[in-house]
């Protein structure tokens, strides 16, 4: 045994000798004193223990400060708690793309009732959801009720479908197939909230009718909602089958139509996972600081509070000065609070994410007090169930402004996110189209089917992979493409970029034996029906399935969605409530483009509650208005113009100019307001003469799909680590420099002229555009058209305004350019950049100075 690990054993009760025994003369042949000799050994002993540690210490240090060293951490969809070594930036390595195609489009949220067959009565429920604004509440008879859609399949094609259910009393419910065997998924019995229902099935034909079937005593009910089918691959089939229901509900989302991973973002919420009281829903309360409120009560059983994403079987502790009540719930999926809130007048209360939990509440109350007033500061909630000193919220979050693509089956070819020099990119494999009337639009060389036409857009998907085209129609579902009218053939794209789509009689109203010329093409993408006056009224025209127009009578076009509201005027743009064709197709080459992002994604030293989603708009330019009580708002459909682009899921923040304001903003819920969440802001608050902008999520789902990266896990890595930040920021800076040089003495940009479109002449110049420091873009030149109602051209993404914009040039109808045949022109620049001559001849030609406007 070696001799440092005998020594313990030898002289383990050794004590240091006396002075008597240490001064003893040494005798030949005689042994020292033991004491003494045990004390002298320990001592050495200890001194080679302490110069060991020294040198593990040491080794360790310089390996903390001359080795690279990161961990891997791999941050997947909605919320989750990771354990981090230091507090360290996240470096991100990648994320992919993922593409879902819902085969029933929009009609799956379940807010359209007219566009589902059922045996009952159907009402919508906006109190009970799981996406959009309502689901379908159905009431049962004497027999089982049922709601049925059909869609598109391919035979032999896998395919899963879902519904979220809810049991009212005593039913069961489940999703099925007409007609294939065995194709009855999972009942479901639960009333506390919705759960879901699955079902796989191979495709026996080209169309299946899915249907939802609730069971139990007559005047029972359920709901249903996010109705979904989704084609997969046959390893994915063959794995659904080992799912859950719940795990193969969150393996295939809702989402309506075709979405890609949207805008992806993850946030690492602070060591205090509550905001400031400007962002609680304040019941007769008064946010009086950031941290600190005041409750004046008149009323029994006031609360205020705020919720915020939970992790099941996770504990947390809720904190606070306060003089009331405080409380700490889980909710459900359906929003419903688990159990009943216990509340207590003590400064802490705890509790643990029970396993259906998926939000948390912490409360603020009055209970029965109604008189006085009743304070509250330094809420603190965090994970753990021991109090943690207060300290603000400190959010960290990464935010990328992009589309990420993947093969919708298989989840080949995705599209990938990397980052460069602190600069985001995207490999980019896939490109989407919006398909409306301001193309130039064709008859197809296919002509007519029984009961289709066939429509072709030339050049409009350039480097396409023949027949990777994936259409989609202003309902959601899935188009007839080519000339087959039925199924989704190799002429949807071509090589060449040629478009091609088979429009049915039932939406165009085109009879087979009527070639639609152009007026008619651009009415129908622009959401319009043709029919003949003389013969058909505007709402039968809207719902007939056969051919209302073959090309004599008096044609009019009906709008094809929503009110049957018509015209005789060609359509020069579509409406409220219609959404455009889309396209999605992979290219034959893949390019690299640089992604709009926003934040830097950092890790507190030990738990981190994160969140991973998708579905993030950075800071979208708002236009608050003035209302006649004396508030401004942004987001409120009572108040015209403020309404932000998207359904606002949640404010993440509002800015003046670049600086945080959310704080002067009071966010809320309600007073009829249609499009989410609504800020307002007193007149003392607000700033004339400041642009204003908004960071939100938006209501529609998406994919989301992990982050995968890594971090500094000793102090050479995170020192390395900063200095390339320092130098990436420094680069960036200077870029940023030379840019607003550019902007303050701009360069003109030239657009592709369109539609026979020409310059008027070497004397003036042709189109130009450009944008300056403020954002506005500026119109300049001189064209020509024989044509009105036509494209000019188009402006690309960054000079298009946020609203259609008309305005009044100079023209001339003569080639001659006579004097006397100046005429006005009007022009319309849309918010997809078409810049388009709606009247007044140009013959000659039309003037661009026009004002600039505000891009946005």
């Amino acid at each position: 045994m070696p001799f440092k690990e005998k020594l313990p054993e030898w002289f383990a009760a050794g004590t240091e000798p006396t002075t008597t025994q240490k001064t003893a003369g040494y005798t030949p042949g005689l042994k020292p004193p033991a004491q003494w000799f045990n004390w002298h050994l320990n001592t050495a002993y200890l001194a080679m223990k302490e110069l060991q540690e020294n040198a593990v210490h040491k080794e360790e240090i310089e390996s903390r400060f001359n080795t690279i060293n990161t961990k891997t951490v791999t941050l997947e969809a909605g919320v989750q708690v990771l354990n981090s070594l230091k507090a360290a930036p996240f470096s991100l390595s990648g994320i992919a793309g993922r593409m879902l195609v819902n085969l029933l489009g929009r009609m799956g949220n379940c807010e359209s009732v007219g566009l589902w067959s059922s045996n009952t009565t159907i009402a919508t429920d906006t109190t009970n959801k799981t996406s959009g604004t309502s689901s379908f509440k159905l009431t049962l008879g004497s027999v089982p009720a049922t709601a049925s859609a059909s869609f598109l399949t391919t035979p032999g094609k896998k395919y899963v479908a879902i519904a979220d259910v809810k049991n009212g009393n005593s039913s069961k419910i489940a999703i099925s197939i007409n007609g294939i065997a065995g194709a009855i998924g999972n009942d479901v019995a639960a009333a506390s909230a919705f759960g879901p229902s699955v079902v796989r099935f191979a495709a026996t034909d080209f169309f299946h009718i899915v249907t939802i079937t609730g069971t139990g005593n007559s005047g029972s009910t359920f709901n249903m909602d996010s109705v979904r089918v989704y084609e997969v691959s046959e390893a994915d089939y063959a794995a659904a089958a080992t799912l859950t229901p719940v795990q193969a509900a969150a393996k295939w989302p809702y989402v309506d139509s075709v979405m890609p991973v949207r805008n992806p973002y993850a946030v690492r919420y602070g060591e205090n996972l509550l905001p400031s009281f400007y962002e609680w829903t304040l019941v007769d309360t008064k946010a009086t600081e950031p941290y600190a409120a005041a409750m004046t009560p008149t009323v029994s059983n006031r609360v205020t509070y705020y919720e915020t994403a939970t992790i099941p079987g996770m504990s947390y502790t809720f904190s606070a000065q306060h003089t009331g009540n405080i409380a700490l719930s889980f909710l459900d999926a359906s929003g419903n609070v688990i159990g009943t809130p216990s509340y207590t007048t003590s400064q802490t209360v705890s509790g643990t994410a029970p396993a259906n939990a998926q939000r948390m509440r912490v409360s603020f109350s009055n209970l029965t007090v109604t008189t006085g007033t009743l304070t509250i500061s330094n809420p603190m909630l965090n994970i753990g169930s021991t109090a943690k000193p207060f300290k603000p919220r400190e959010d960290s979050m990464l935010a990328l402004q992009t589309d990420l693509y993947a093969d919708p089956a298989t989840g080949a070819n995705p599209d990938t996110v990397f980052e460069r020099d602190g600069q985001y990119f995207k490999s980019k494999k896939w490109q989407g189209l919006t398909l409306d009337g301001n193309r130039a639009w064709v008859q197809g060389e296919g002509g007519a089917t029984a009961g289709v036409r066939q429509v072709k857009l030339v050049g409009a998907a350039p480097g396409a992979v023949a027949g990777s085209g994936i259409g989609v129609k202003f309902d959601g579902k899935i188009v007839p493409q080519g000339s087959t009218g039925n199924t989704a053939d190799s002429n949807a794209v071509t090589a060449a970029g040629d478009i091609y789509f088979g429009i049915p009689v039932a939406d165009s109203g085109w009879a087979d034996g009527y070639g639609p010329d152009q007026n008619d093409i651009k009415a129908y993408f622009y959401g319009y029906k043709a029919y003949d006056a003389n013969t058909i009224t505007p709402a039968n025209a809207q719902s007939m399935t056969t051919a209302t127009w073959n090309g004599t009578g008096t044609k009019y076009w009906v709008q094809r969605v929503g009110a049957p509201n018509f015209t005789q005027s060609v359509p020069q743009q579509s409406y409220a409530g219609y959404t455009p064709y889309q396209l999605v197709y992979q290219l034959a080459t893949p390019t690299v483009e640089p992604i709009v992002s926003e934040g830097q994604l950092s890790f507190c030293e030990g738990d981190n509650q994160i969140e991973v989603g998708t579905g993030i708009v950075l800071r979208e330019s708002a236009r608050p208005k003035l209302h006649t009580n004396g508030f401004y708002y942004i987001n409120n459909s009572n108040v015209a113009g403020t309404n932000l682009a998207y359904s606002v899921s949640k404010v993440l923040g509002i800015y003046k100019g670049l600086r945080p304001d959310t704080e002067k903003w009071a966010l809320y819920i309600g007073s009829g307001s249609t499009n989410g969440p609504t800020a307002e802001a007193s007149a003392a608050n607000y700033d004339e003469s400041a642009a204003y902008s908004v960071t939100y999520l938006v209501l529609d789902r998406s994919p989301v799909v992990p982050f995968t990266g890594s971090y500094a896990a000793n102090e050479k890595t995170l020192l390395a680590d900063l200095m390339d930040s320092v130098q990436q920021a420094n680069s960036r800076v200077s870029v940023l420099e030379n840019k607003k040089a550019d902007k303050d003495n701009p360069t003109w940009l030239t657009p592709t002229l369109l539609n026979g479109t020409t310059a008027f002449g070497v004397t003036y110049p042709s189109a130009r555009f450009y944008k300056d420091s403020s954002g506005m873009v500026h119109l300049d030149g001189m064209v020509k058209n024989s044509l009105t109602l036509i494209e000019l051209f188009r402006l690309p993404n960054g000079y298009r305004p946020n609203e259609q914009i008309t305005v009044i040039t100079v023209g001339n109808s003569s080639e001659g350019l006579e004097q006397a045949n100046d005429k006005f022109c009007r022009l319309s620049i849309g918010t997809n950049g078409a810049v388009t001559l709606v009247s007044g001849s140009a013959v000659g030609f039309v003037s661009l100075a026009i004002p600039p406007f505000l891009a946005k």
